[in-house]
């Protein structure tokens, strides 16, 4: 090879190595591999805070869409339920984000409740048909304190609109229709008051979906905080909810709460046949004429299931 030939190639491949997009090591990443990959040019940085807390810290270049707008209102049918996909679609593409753009998704990180805010999020662009995303672990609290990663105040950093082409997968979604007449197992992540029915939404009637396992969604967080427990440690509840090595579809009340179940389920443990029921008890537990299982009656503190 000539010496010409040769620098021709050397630019190519120096070029090319320039312009790779980042590649997320999984669907959760830590704190440390974001701080040596938050400047990259391909990766956008998805927090889910809400405004005013986004305008007081943030990770540098991050786009702010809060999470109480990933959702529909409360006066929907069902309430707090999936947006259109294609006004989901329609914000992404606005805020310069495309179907292929690599997607770090960050909470504050300070409770189960961040961490399934984020879930819920993965959900759904998985079903919009998103490829690369990935889940903060511990979210900005864990960068922050552990990494000492820098942050910013302020408005988002301005990104010019694009389109986004989405190709959805609604298998992960499980509506009431389909689960009336699956026999995948059904995994109900609520508290253990609201499973056996002690416990009810206004107007919903108490207890779970007929064979329901019971797997609290906080119990997969490491100490009741914003970072999950390991993967042995998640294998281990899961054996003991008595789901073992199945594919669940996942439930709560809102569908929020069980999306934190949902994604051990399909990003950790490779379930992807796992759907997350989106209107959860709050559409089957409103209609009568759906069967539902009440573990203890309250009245009388017998055994309902005896």
């Amino acid at each position: 090879m000539n010496t010409l030939m040769r620098g021709i190639l050397v630019f190519f491949l120096l070029n090319a190595a320039v312009h790779a997009a980042v590649r997320l090591p999984g669907p959760l990443v830590e704190p440390d591999w974001l701080l040596a990959h938050a400047e990259e040019p391909d990766l956008v940085v998805l927090d889910i805070q809400e405004p005013e807390m986004f305008m007081r810290h943030h990770v540098p270049g991050a786009v702010n869409w809060p999470f109480s707008q990933w959702r529909t209102g409360a006066d929907a049918k069902p309430p707090s339920s999936l947006l259109p996909l294609d006004k989901i679609a329609q914000r992404l593409g606005s805020v310069g984000i495309t179907e292929t753009t690599p997607l770090v998704i960050v909470a504050m990180g300070t409770s189960p409740a961040d961490l399934s805010a984020s879930a819920r999020v993965f959900w759904t662009l998985k079903v919009l048909g998103h490829e690369k995303v990935s889940i903060l672990n511990g979210g900005l609290l864990s960068y922050v304190n552990e990494q000492r990663g820098p942050f910013a105040s302020g408005a988002g950093k301005a990104r010019t609109p694009v389109n986004y082409d989405a190709t959805p997968n609604l298998e992960l979604l499980a509506t009431t229709q389909w689960l009336k007449d699956s026999d995948m197992p059904r995994l109900d992540a609520r508290t253990l008051a609201e499973f056996t029915g002690v416990l009810a939404g206004p107007g919903e009637r108490p207890g779970t979906l007929p064979g329901a396992h019971h797997l609290p969604y906080d119990w997969l967080t490491k100490d009741g905080g914003g970072r999950l427990r390991s993967r042995g440690e998640l294998d281990r509840i899961f054996q003991y909810a008595g789901v073992g090595n199945e594919a669940a579809v996942h439930f709560c009340h809102t569908g929020n709460r069980a999306s934190l179940s949902w994604f051990v389920d399909f990003a950790l443990r490779g379930n992807r046949d796992a759907r997350l029921y989106d209107a959860s008890m709050i559409e089957w537990g409103m209609d009568p004429a759906l069967p539902i299982e009440t573990r203890l009656d309250p009245s009388t503190g017998a055994d309902a299931r005896s």
